[in-house]
Formats: C-alpha cells, structure tokens, sequence
C-alpha cells in the first residue's frame, strides 16, 4: 500500500469508528476500498469466507482476488456505477473461494464521505448466503436490488449508528484514566485502550488476538488471578488491589464478566496513591507517638466542639477510651451546670481567634471534682475550616496546696499580731520602768550633793 492509503487506514481507524477492535467484533466479512479501488482495510471474518489472507488483500487492486475471473469485467463495471453515484446499495453476487469454489453473497455498500462531504472510501460489509438457489441468483443481473429501499436505508442508518457508537466508546475509552482492556471467550485480548498499553508497558503493543496467560504467564497464581477465575467461574464482578512485584506497581483492578465468557478489565495504577497513603501512615503514627508522649492531655475539636483527637493523657484524665469520645463534646462528660461554661469558651475562641487560658472545675462522672487549666488556641486550615486545639493541665493538687499556704498564711499573720502586741506591752513596762529608774538616779545624784553640801558646811564650822 502506498503511504497515502496507510495513513487514510489509520485515519479511519482512528477518527471513523474502523478500529481493530470494531472490524474484528462483526460477523460479517467487511472490507474498506479507496475511490480507485484498492483495499486498505479488512477483516479475519472476509478471510474466513473467502480464503484469502489479510495480507493478501490488503493492498489489493481490481479485480479483487475473491472476484470469479469470468464476472471481472461485469463488477468493475457495477463497481465505477456505485462509485459513481455514491449510493447506499445491498445486492447480491457471487464471490469466489482461494480454493475455486464459488458462493452467494449479499454486500452492502455505502461511502464514506469526511468533514467537507467528500468521499474518501467505501465500505462494504459481506455476508454468505449459501443456502440461497444458486441458479436463480446467477441469473439475476449483479446489480439488481434484492431489498427494498426502505430496508438497506434502515440497515444503514443503524449501521452508522452503531459506528458512531463504538466511535464515541472508543474515544471515551482511550481518554478514561483506567486502563481498559476486552478478552473474548479464549480469552484473548480484542481491545486495549491507550492508557492500558501505556500502563503495561512493552508488551501492550501487540496484545490483540493473544492469549492473556501467555502475555503475562508470571501472573498465574497471583491474587489477580485468583480474582480473574472466580469473576468467569461465578460470573459476578470481582476487585483486586494490591502489588505487581515483577512490575514494582499497585494496581486496583475490576473484572466485569460477560455472558459469552469474555471479559472486561479496569484497571488503574495506584503506586503513587499507595506510597502516599504510606507516607501518611507513618507521618500519623509519628504524630501519635508525639501526642501520646505528651504528659499534659491534648485535644483537637472542630467547629462544633466535638473531638477529633485525643492522646493517652486525655483518656487517662476522662478515664474513657478514645474511640468512646472522637465525634463528642466535653460537656457529655461533665456536670450540667458546667457544660455552657465549657462551650463558651469555645465558641469565644473559634470566633476571635484569641488563646485562652482558663481555670474550671471538672467533675466527670463517678469521680470527684477536680480543678483544670485549660489552654485554648485557634487553628485555620486551607479550605478555612476551623479547629480549637487546647491542653489540659490538672491543678487540683496546685490549687490545695495554695488553698493551705494561704491558711498557714493568716494563721503566721495572727501569730505574728499576737506577738507584736505582747512585745508592744513589754516595751511600754520596759519603758515606765526606765522612767522610774532614771528618776531614781537623778533624785539620789540629788542628795549626795546634798550631803556633800552639807559636809562642807560641817567642815568650816569646825575650822572657826
């Protein structure tokens, strides 16, 4: 074939609805001829009816190979008329066997016209009809109409309905993220979409008309294997997820069975998504590990107030486990005088954004009242939804320790009063007593000077 008419196969292929997978699903022989008259397309089913191989009729020029040597000249003719007038004609005529034998016949034909109504080929689409009377049907002129009008436009339309359908599939299929691949009853691949062969690799270049297992014989015994049998054997779709290790990939797959013992596969490669979940794995425990270290009890709450993470701190303060408080509020745990305190606070800071510090009571249920200060702080994430996330510190054996020094306290403060006052007592006796002793001094300093005043009058009355 010339370069031009490769690429008007691919073209048709591609853009037209003619896909291997389309030509190969009919019954009928179906062969597609450019205006000159050469074959660019054909299928298994024209070979089996004629004995030709698709190498050797693709490419083939007129007369046909499977044209009995003595209608040449008579179906060149109808050939140029149908051509011609660009009709949507059935007929029927005589093909020719590689082995020689001749055969009946019905052929449909029609154009196949591109965007700007030019015809670019024609297709035809043949059926044997051996049971047919053979001497009626050669004496019937090759182009006479065997149907109606109304009957070959019917079966055309549906014929381009049906093209545009698989047209329309094909091109959703191709463009879906899953790969998607078809098996007929051998299972055998009939279809691969692009994603499925960008998926599989090399060996997705030529998977039509093989077998499955022998493509892939390492996947025998594999879980995808073991899901691929119980999908025929129940007929019921079936799921497998996990890892390819010859392919170092995880695939999620799908397994739809079909009634003739064919089946549909999706299937998708979430390596990425496995490793991601992976790293979050392991980011969560860390982060568990991190929070449960924490000797303080921590919380997370959302807009609502209810909990969305505790650590082992916080359940042994609530004494509960934590599957018993996420997607619950505090106040389902404490008194009912004390829950509007508790979701003010919350809502306070979910509003303003502004921490909180703040000592409460807690009485949780069965246990005694204890005293908590309580940490709260506003996060905002992305999508601007937000969350409280709050510390809890008991204080209950901080606050009886103040509540006693604050006793011992006024009780060192009264002591110290009775103290200064006796103190004050004794001062003033000290000090009366001083006053009466310095009284006696002057008063005896006095009278020796009185004496000695006295002597020494004594003494000069003695001298005269």
């Amino acid at each position: 074939m010339s370069d031009a008419n490769i690429k008007l196969a691919e073209q048709l292929q591609k853009l037209y609805g003619f896909s291997d997978s389309f030509i190969e699903s009919l019954q009928d022989g179906l062969i597609i001829i450019t205006p000159k008259g050469e074959i660019v397309l054909t299928n298994d089913a024209l070979s089996r009816l004629t004995g030709f191989d698709k190498t050797e009729l693709t490419g083939a020029l007129l007369p046909f190979p499977f044209w009995p040597p003595e209608l040449h000249k008579d179906y060149k003719t109808l050939f140029n008329e149908l051509s011609k007038d660009h009709v949507k004609r059935e007929f029927k005529i005589i093909y020719m066997h590689k082995n020689g034998k001749r055969f009946p016949v019905t052929v449909f034909f029609a154009s196949i016209k591109n965007n700007q109504d030019k015809v670019i080929a024609y297709v035809c689409f043949i059926q044997n009809i051996a049971d047919v009377d053979f001497k009626a049907l050669n004496n019937q002129s090759c182009n006479q109409e065997v149907f109606t009008i109304l009957n070959y436009r019917k079966k055309y339309l549906d014929l381009v309905l049906q093209r545009k359908i698989n047209q329309q599939l094909q091109i959703t299929l191709s463009n879906i993220s899953d790969g998607f691949v078809t098996l007929d009853e051998d299972l055998c691949y009939t279809y691969a979409n692009n994603k499925a062969i960008q998926l599989i690799g090399k060996k997705g270049l030529d998977l039509i008309g093989q077998n499955i297992w022998k493509v892939f014989p390492e996947i025998i015994g594999h879980p995808f294997y073991k899901a691929f049998c119980k999908a025929l054997e129940t007929q019921s779709t079936q799921y497998f997820k996990g890892e390819f290790k010859p392919y170092e990939k995880w695939f999620d797959c799908r397994f739809y069975p079909s009634d003739t013992g064919g089946m549909s596969i999706y299937f998708l490669d979430i390596s990425n998504q496995e490793k991601t979940e992976e790293l979050l794995s392991e980011s969560k425990n860390d982060l568990n590990a991190i929070i449960n270290n924490i000797g303080d009890p921590l919380f997370v709450k959302d807009e609502e107030s209810r909990l969305l993470i505790v650590n082992d701190a916080f359940c042994k303060m609530f004494d509960t486990n934590r599957q018993l408080v996420i997607g619950k509020t505090l106040a389902e745990k404490v008194a009912e005088q004390e829950r509007e305190a508790f979701l003010k606070v919350d809502t306070e800071v979910l509003k303003t954004g502004i921490e909180n510090i703040s000592e409460e009571t807690l009485t949780v249920k069965n246990s005694n009242t204890r005293t908590i200060s309580t940490r709260k702080t506003r996060y905002v994430d992305k999508s601007g939804s937000k969350f409280i996330i709050g510390t809890i510190r008991d204080i209950t054996n901080r606050k009886k320790a103040e509540i006693e020094l604050d006793l011992y306290r006024h009780q060192l403060e009264e002591l110290v009063n009775r103290r200064t006052e006796e103190v004050n007592i004794k001062n003033a006796e000290l000090q009366r007593m001083n006053k009466l002793f310095i009284g006696r001094e002057l008063k005896m300093k006095e009278l020796k000077n009185t004496i000695k005043k006295l002597e020494e009058e004594i003494d000069n009355l003695n001298k005269q």
